[in-house]
């Protein structure tokens, strides 16, 4: 099996993605890093003995894929090739790939067996997925004649489409089958066990799916599909069924956040405790959602982790001197890109971002987090609601109401996770304290 090193500059990017890999990863040993370098006052950098050492215990007859975060880790790469045994580096390849999609790529395509040069490949077009979510390019998808062979037809059932986790399940499952395989959607065609071409695919809830098989364990391959597809690709199709339909009563308290100073300013070492300190709390509120949600609502921490860590990297490259101006800018540059996306569900993730910019300054600036009646029932009035704060509302608090629509978001999934009722559009100018009745599920009327 191919294995992977994860050349990064910055260790903690380095093991968040292997985190990340191994969840679509068939062994996650096969998944090494090479980050930092040994610098206590600027550990931010890339060390050729490091990556060395790494190839070194990656070694394998399949070979190794070295996936590199920036410009400079390139030329640590190639110093370490030419600090190993030739038969050694001629067993490795540099893919020029994308950090974080090209790693998710290459680890669904050497679980399911592919040799070097594939998994290059797929690690390499694995930016087409966000170049079609923002519109950049046009997929280049197959669009001949109906293939040759047997078919099934699905209809997709997940609520978010053929998104990462499902499709690297297709991948995982069409693999040990030997028949030639041909996915089509609305005349386009990908191979199914391409896990960028499945993404080109842009499969949502509803679409019409066709797998088409020829030749040896045909049969085999299209029972597969038709499992995998009654089970929603491992998905579920709700999130939440137990939302309450009762009128509510409860009195009215606004959130009072903690305000951040416009002044804040830090230097490179506390910037990065801060970040330590909300990756942490995050890592706390994955274990918190996930044994009282489920390890689904969890996961929206461990991808807030992964961005976080991205986020903070290119802070620290950045040209601003002065790290919070930097952060902001960072930030607010994510936000902007994300605000513009088209699809709602892809667009929500701006309060992600938005939640990791004040979490960050919040930590550095020492605030406590927001008070709330800790005895009687209330309803909470706020402007927005961060998903670190859905996920740790009180259970006296018995629902949200937002100034404007949120539904989309993961601070929504999580208040359906935990059957609270997140409302928007009322006015919310009474003042605290005063008694509202909300009909969270009106019905229609005959």
């Amino acid at each position: 099996m191919v294995h992977l090193i994860l050349v990064s500059h910055h260790p903690a990017l380095a093991q968040a993605l292997v985190e990340l890999a191994a969840q679509v990863s068939a062994d996650p040993a096969t998944i090494h890093t090479a980050a930092g370098i040994d610098d206590a006052d600027n550990p931010i950098g890339t060390d050729a003995v490091r990556i060395m050492n790494a190839i070194d215990a990656a070694d394998n007859p399949d070979g190794i894929l070295i996936l590199v975060d920036l410009g400079s880790a390139i030329l640590s790469a190639q110093t370490a090739l030419d600090l190993v045994d030739p038969d050694v580096a001629a067993r490795c390849r540099i893919a020029a790939a994308p950090f974080v999609e090209g790693a998710l790529s290459a680890a669904v395509a050497a679980a399911s067996g592919a040799d070097l040069v594939t998994v290059a490949r797929e690690a390499e077009g694995a930016l087409l997925a966000k170049q079609l979510a923002l519109g950049v390019t046009t997929p280049v998808l197959a669009t001949a004649a109906v293939p040759a062979g047997e078919a099934a037809t699905i209809t997709l059932t997940n609520p978010h489409g053929l998104h990462a986790r499902p499709a690297a399940r297709l991948v995982a499952a069409l693999a040990p089958f030997a028949a030639s395989l041909t996915l089509v959607k609305d005349g386009q065609s990908a191979d199914p066990r391409s896990l960028n071409q499945l993404t080109a695919l842009q499969a949502r809830q509803g679409d019409s799916l066709t797998l088409y098989a020829d030749g040896a364990d045909s049969a085999a391959a299209l029972a597969a599909f038709r499992d995998l597809a009654a089970a929603n690709f491992g998905d579920s199709t709700t999130e939440t069924p137990n939302l309450p339909t009762a009128p509510i009563s409860a009195a009215l308290y606004h959130d009072h956040p903690p305000v951040i100073p416009a002044d804040l300013r830090a230097d490179r070492a506390a910037f990065t405790a801060a970040v330590d300190a909300w990756r942490a709390h995050l890592g706390d509120l994955r274990k918190y959602t996930s044994a009282r949600y489920g390890d689904d609502a969890g996961d929206i921490f461990a991808a807030q982790q992964q961005l976080l860590d991205e986020l903070a990297a290119n802070t620290l490259a950045r040209a601003e001197n002065e790290t919070v101006a930097a952060w902001r800018a960072e930030t607010a540059a994510a936000i902007e890109q994300f605000a513009a996306i088209r699809d709602p569900y892809l667009r929500a993730r701006v309060l992600d971002f938005a939640d990791l910019a004040d979490g960050v300054l919040a930590s550095l600036a020492h605030l406590p987090p927001p008070p709330y009646p800790e005895d009687s029932p209330f309803i909470l009035a706020t402007a927005r609601l961060y998903p670190s704060a859905a996920a740790v509302l009180p259970d006296n608090c018995v629902a949200v109401i937002l100034d404007e629509d949120d539904s989309h978001s993961h601070s929504a999934i999580l208040c359906r996770h935990a059957a609270r009722p997140l409302l928007s559009g009322i006015n919310t100018g009474a003042p605290d304290g005063t008694v509202l009745t909300l009909n969270p599920q009106p019905q229609e009327q005959p």
